[in-house]
């Protein structure tokens, strides 16, 4: 039996986040074509702490590395908040509302870009691995989670870049 791959149409965008065409994500990864992420930290509601993802070992990309609460393209047509709603609910299975805190462009060490919007939400529970994306996760203090991810060992950059420019703001949160 042969499994059809689904193709993912990503908008392209500018530094300015002006759509200015759409494509495949394989066209945009194979031309290193600037395009929009999203990323989506949870926090506790009651103690300062931050819930990280560990991706799947079956993923092509960074397996079994640590990552935001959830993140991940923006498709085509779709807004950065439907995106981060959609990735939230699909990759750990959380319906809370979000607040987006940050945009801003991402590179990485290959010199591809990426228009990155990260949002926060909070909850303590309900938290589900359906699709398959996402091994395990757990809450971390703020200073756990500095300490793991300045290690920077089997850390998405991305969670990096996001964790980066905002623990201060998720510090103040608790505040």
């Amino acid at each position: 039996m042969e499994v059809k791959k689904t193709v993912e149409i990503l908008d392209i965008v500018d530094q300015n986040n002006v759509v200015l065409g759409s494509t495949t994500k394989d066209e945009i990864y194979d031309k290193k074509i600037l395009h929009r992420i999203v990323h989506i930290l949870v926090l506790h509601p009651d103690k300062p702490a931050i819930y990280l993802q560990k991706r799947a070992a079956t993923k092509s990309f960074l397996p079994n590395y640590y990552c935001t609460s959830a993140g991940g393209h923006v498709h085509s047509g779709e807004t950065h908040q439907q995106a981060a709603e959609r990735e939230l609910k699909e990759e750990i299975g959380i319906t809370t509302p979000i607040e987006e805190v940050d945009t801003f462009i991402f590179i990485g060490e290959n010199g591809h870009q990426r228009l990155i919007k990260t949002f926060i939400t909070k909850t303590s529970d309900g938290f589900s691995f359906t699709d398959g994306e996402v091994s395990e996760g757990s809450f971390f203090s703020i200073s756990d989670a500095k300490i793991l991810i300045d290690k920077n060992n089997k850390i998405h950059p991305q969670l990096k870049a996001c964790f980066d420019r905002l623990v201060d703001k998720i510090i103040d949160f608790y505040k």
